[in-house]
């Protein structure tokens, strides 16, 4: 992808409805693209800003369309360090052609209004998002990415022999593409690449504001190493007085990763030797070398599990299949939080993920009949969701079975289900229109409260 940037006017007083007071130091939501107004984001503008000034820029983009997210979570870090940030609200897990089409919209339009340092172009996403924002790298347009729960985007020629820019990943510990990131980590090392990673206890989802103070941080560093951002001692020593404190009591495997990025991160900003020949020494000792074979094996674990149930979804074996998910379910409950626990949570996680879009696609290719069996396991998976209960009763009301449909539908209404007019528009229920049952689900869903944003979809 070919990205073309003119000359950056200061234009600021241009943007429609606000003035430069009003631009900078608050979230503008939403901002429409001049040159196709549907295409809309969030931004957010730091206090200091000045035309004069060339500033960098983070373009954020989530897999649900939810941009202000990562510009809320990116606003205090922009504030201290000078970002510019902006995030897609029409960009969403779906076809490169839209997602495309939202970069394209959203690039073009701040750096109309606004001095981007071209040498200092960003990009951040979450899952497909992540995805996203590393094909934006790939394609030359940014020099560095923030990619939480996910990485490259899956090609035939894979992950590029040199990778020309900096990958800062971060992942849950119970994040289903947890062993995508650590795997990316040792890929990304045997290719000499610019890279950190970041292990957190959680999930799949956006980095907390003060791991993303830490990305930012991270590409302060780069742009100190690679010049295109002056040298700032006093800073410099004090990301790695706070990396080497957190080093030296980090342990096992978590300290000689921390020692290797340290000295990576440092190099060329500050004598790193000593560090390196801790990182190296640690590395040669045996209770090192058991525990990366330990995490290999826990890895192997998880994906002959995730391999298993793929394999039962795919041959209609829907009794094994929700036996298998009722015993990882009870092991993934247990009170401490153990790798087993943490590992039966990412493969329930990654099942419950990949078997959404499963379902979309038999929906799209009306087999009713293969979407209600995968339901029912996701169901079983996470009783009372309420999106997926709803997909239920559309799969059943596809497959002619109406008694079933209804039952389901007022499922999902007394879990909480509350869009009505989705159900209305609903084709497959068509013939349900008039039964009493179908009228008092619809009234139950059109009285409940609005869910949390992405409540129905975890």
């Amino acid at each position: 992808m070919r990205f073309v940037f003119g000359c950056f006017f200061a234009l600021i007083l241009s943007l429609p409805l606000w003035s430069a007071n009003e631009m900078t130091g608050r979230i503008l939501d939403p901002v429409a693209c001049a040159k196709d107004p549907a295409q809309t984001y969030a931004l957010y503008v730091p206090t200091s800003y000045v035309p004069t000034k060339k500033w960098p820029v983070i373009f954020c983009f989530d897999p649900g369309a939810r941009g202000r997210t990562p510009v809320e979570r990116l606003q205090a870090v922009a504030e201290k360090y000078g970002y510019i940030v902006a995030g897609s609200l029409t960009s969403r897990n779906g076809p490169w052609v839209a997602n495309a089409a939202a970069i394209q919209a959203m690039v073009r339009d701040v750096e109309s209004y606004l001095s981007i340092d071209v040498r200092r172009i960003y990009a951040a996403g979450l899952s497909g998002g992540a995805r996203v924002a590393t094909q934006i790298a790939i394609g030359g347009l940014a020099k560095g990415v923030i990619d939480c729960s996910a990485g490259f985007p899956s090609s035939e020629e894979g992950i590029p022999d040199k990778v020309p820019f900096a990958f800062f990943g971060t992942a849950g510990t119970e994040d289903f593409n947890h062993g995508e990131l650590r795997r990316l980590d040792d890929e990304l090392e045997s290719r000499r690449a610019i890279h950190r990673i970041v292990v957190f206890v959680g999930g799949h989802e956006w980095a907390s504001p003060a791991l993303l103070t830490e990305a930012v941080e991270w590409f302060e560093l780069q742009a100190m190493r690679a010049g295109t951002r002056e040298k700032d001692d006093e800073f410099i020593a004090a990301q790695w007085n706070t990396r080497h404190t957190a080093a030296a009591a980090a342990s096992g495997l978590g300290r000689w990763r921390s020692l290797k990025s340290l000295a990576a991160d440092f190099k060329g900003l500050r004598d790193v030797s000593e560090v390196e020949r801790q990182a190296k020494e640690l590395g040669g000792q045996r209770e090192t070398k058991d525990a990366v074979k330990a995490e290999r094996a826990l890895d192997r674990k998880e994906t002959e599990l995730i391999s298993e149930l793929a394999e039962l979804a795919g041959g209609g074996a829907v009794k094994p299949m929700k036996k298998l998910v009722a015993d990882l379910r009870l092991r993934s409950q247990v009170a401490e939080d153990t790798e087993d626990r943490r590992l039966t949570r990412r493969v329930l996680a990654g099942f419950g993920s990949s078997g959404r879009d499963a379902t979309r696609s038999m929906f799209e290719n009306e087999d009713y009949v293969e979407a209600a069996d995968l339901l029912e396991v996701l169901v079983e998976l996470r009783p009372g969701q309420t999106r997926t209960l709803y997909d239920l009763a559309r799969a059943r009301a596809g497959m002619g079975d109406k008694k079933r449909a209804l039952a389901v539908l007022q499922q999902a209404a007394d879990a909480g289900f509350a869009d009505g007019p989705r159900v209305e528009a609903e084709k497959l229920f068509a013939k349900m229109r008039n039964d009493p049952a179908y009228v008092a689900a619809l009234a139950k869903i059109r009285a409940n409260p609005p869910e949390p944003a992405g409540r129905g979809r975890r």
